[in-house]
């Protein structure tokens, strides 16, 4: 299951979901078990693609709290809540990070399709 194929599921449902429940506020659990390299799960997402779900929900103006969760590779916990938290505030993120103690856990170790660029 890769970016597309998640997404051209998960928006039909999500809007079927909020037309007939019409909530007016929402819960969102974003495990990062899909993301590529998860060492239980089997999905291929990018953390971009992953985003684009919170940024889905976003679009309908609801009050929206985020949960994040799941996930066994730490390097890529840290990279998808990073960019969760960024694109729940409405920011594009900038991927020039400065130096500090924890740059190991958020340059990616996998191959280039995979990072949020």
């Amino acid at each position: 299951m890769d970016d597309v194929s998640y997404r051209e599921l998960f928006r039909p449902i999500i809007r079927k979901v909020m037309e007939d429940y019409q909530s007016n506020s929402v819960v969102l659990q974003c495990g990062a078990d899909s993301l590529s390299a998860d060492k239980l799960g089997d999905f291929n997402m990018s953390v971009k693609g992953h985003a684009d779900c919170l940024q889905f929900l976003r679009s309908y103006n609801f009050p929206l709290i985020v949960l994040d969760g799941g996930e066994y590779t730490i390097g890529n916990v840290a990279r998808c809540w990073c960019y969760d938290i960024v694109v729940s505030v409405g920011i594009e993120p900038d991927n020039n990070l400065p130096e500090n103690e924890f740059i190991e856990f958020f340059w990616p170790r996998l191959p280039a399709s995979y990072c949020a660029h």
